[in-house]
C-alpha cells in the first residue's frame, strides 16, 4: 500500500486544477517542478523528478504541502527511488513569530530504511528581512517511527532545528539554502537543499538544485550521505 503514495504528487496536482476552475485560486499559490533525462546505446539510463509545493493562506494560518518523488534506472536495474511528503500547519503570532505543527512521511528503497513517519511541532521565528532577502529559523520536538528493510522498527523522541535563506537577486533570479536536523535518540537526520531559479518566460523557470541528506547511522553496506543533483523545469501559479 505504501509503495503507491507515488502518486499522491499527481493528487495535489488534480485538486488544485479543480479549486482553480471552482474560483478557489486565488487561496492557493505554489509550483510544479518536473525533470526527466533519458539516454540509450552501449548504456540505457533514466531518472524522472516530481515535486510540488502547494500553500494556502487565510488570515494567520497557512497550510503547506509538499511532495517529491525520484527514481533513476541503469540498464533496467534501479538504482534510486524516493519518495518525500509532508503537510505543515503555521499560525501566525505577529509578523515575524509563529507556531507551527508537521507531518512527514519518506520511504527510499535504497536508504536500508524502509519507511519513516516522523510528527513535530514548534516555534518558528523570521531573524532577519530585507527588500529582497529573508531568512528564518525554527526549533521543534516530536517523535519518529522507522521500519527498517529488515522488519525491525522503532520509535524514538525526535528534535527538530531548520533554517531557510532566500534571496531575490533580480526580478528574473532567486536563491534558496535549506537546512535541517531532525535529532532522534538512535538517528540524526541532516537535510540540506541549495537551489538557483531563472525565469524563462512567464509562470515558467529553470531550476538547478542540489540536495544532500545524511544519516548518522546505516544497516551495513549503505552510504550515510545521499546526493540529488537536478535539473528541472518550474511552472508556478
Amino acid at each position: 500500500m505504501y509503495k503507491q503514495l507515488y502518486l499522491i504528487p499527481l493528487l495535489f496536482v488534480s485538486l488544485i486544477s479543480n479549486a482553480a476552475t471552482e474560483g478557489a485560486s486565488s487561496f492557493w499559490s505554489g509550483d510544479i517542478e518536473v525533470g526527466a533525462v533519458f539516454t540509450s546505446g552501449n548504456t540505457e539510463q533514466s531518472n524522472f523528478k516530481l515535486r510540488t509545493d502547494f500553500a494556502r493562506e487565510e488570515g494567520k494560518t497557512k497550510h503547506s504541502f509538499h511532495a517529491d518523488t525520484f527514481s533513476a534506472e541503469t540498464d533496467g536495474d534501479k538504482t534510486a527511488n524516493r519518495t518525500y511528503l509532508f503537510y505543515r500547519y503555521d499560525y501566525s503570532l505577529d509578523e515575524k513569530q509563529r507556531i507551527f505543527g508537521r507531518l512527514a512521511y519518506e520511504d527510499d528503497e535504497f536508504s536500508g530504511f524502509d519507511t519513516q513517519i516522523d510528527a513535530t511541532t514548534g516555534y518558528n521565528r523570521t531573524l532577519f528581512q530585507e527588500e529582497n532577502w529573508f531568512l528564518t529559523a525554527e526549533a521543534g520536538i516530536g517523535a519518529r517511527f522507522t521500519e527498517f528493510e529488515t522488519g525491525e522498527d522503532n520509535t524514538e523522541a525526535l528534535i527538530r532545528l531548520a533554517g531557510f535563506y532566500e534571496w531575490n537577486i533580480s526580478e528574473n533570479a532567486l536563491f534558496k539554502q535549506f537546512i535541517g536536523f531532525e535529532l532522534g535518540d538512535e538517528l540524526t537526520t541532516t537535510r540540506s537543499e541549495t537551489s538557483l531559479e531563472a525565469t524563462i518566460v512567464g509562470n515558467l523557470a529553470m531550476k538547478l538544485a542540489i540536495n544532500v541528506k545524511h544519516n548518522s547511522d546505516v544497516l551495513p553496506g549503505k552510504e550515510k550521505t545521499d546526493t540529488e543533483s537536478t535539473v528541472t523545469v518550474v511552472y508556478r501559479f
